[in-house]
């Protein structure tokens, strides 16, 4: 993708299209920070460190200027920023910069107008945005195939796929030797989504119960090459990184 100087998508809106805005400057975003707890042990010169294998949320920083031609036209497109910007879950945010990754983000704060001048009808909005800790590489290539799919990671996070399988009853699914089960498929098929966040099987008429071992891990794509076995599938890998 490529998108002009200043330019952002905000939940599939283009920010200088549809919304009249542009960023001021490059957005300030955090690394997020790994979730660890340090114990300390009586009589001992170190602590103990209890690692989670996550990472916290990052915060983003955006100055937008919001730019109108009169007050009721700069009320108007005021309300469809804070509106594009508004959501109760994540939505994705993709900005010049890196134009080929996408941040789900939720707005964190209240936003904070201020008129650039006292003639002019521009504003800048400030907007403070909690942000998953990866963001996500577009376009997020899909592969079909019907026994064997071959991948490559070239990002040092495992991804987690979404998986389509076509097969009816026990679907069996192996990634780099790795086993995995899913049972209860009905006709048709369904999905299986390995997003820590989701990691449910469903289709479109809604979740499969019974469809997994609750004590198994869902799948990952780990970093360098992938061999995904499975039957019918289809692949989407959702690669990631820091």
């Amino acid at each position: 993708m490529i998108l002009n100087k200043r330019n952002f998508y905000i939940n599939g809106l283009n920010g200088e299209d549809d919304l009249h805005a542009v960023l001021e400057n490059y957005p300030t975003i955090s690394i997020p920070k790994r979730k660890k707890t340090m114990t300390v042990i009586e009589g001992s010169n170190e602590q103990i460190i209890l690692d989670e294998g996550a990472y916290d949320n990052r915060e983003i920083d955006l100055n937008i200027i919001v730019h109108a031609v009169d007050e009721e036209d700069r009320v108007t497109r005021m309300s469809a920023l804070i509106s594009a910007f508004d959501s109760p879950g994540y939505i994705g945010f993709i900005h010049y910069g890196e134009p080929n990754y996408e941040y789900e983000v939720t707005n964190a704060e209240i936003a904070t107008p201020t008129r650039l001048t006292r003639i002019s009808y521009s504003t800048e909005v400030k907007i403070k945005l909690s942000a998953k800790a990866f963001k996500y590489y577009k376009p997020d290539e899909k592969q079909e195939f019907e026994t064997t799919g071959e991948f490559y990671n070239r990002f040092n996070f495992p991804s987690r796929p979404l998986i389509h399988v076509g097969t009816v009853g026990v679907a069996y699914i192996t990634i780099n030797g790795i086993n995995y089960t899913f049972q209860n498929i009905p006709t048709g098929g369904a999905w299986i989504d390995c997003d820590e966040s989701q990691q449910d099987v469903y289709t479109d008429s809604g979740l499969i119960e019974s469809a997994f071992n609750l004590g198994q891990e869902f799948p990952e794509l780990p970093p360098g090459k992938v061999i995904v076995k499975a039957p019918s599938a289809i692949v989407y890998p959702r690669w990631r990184t820091l």
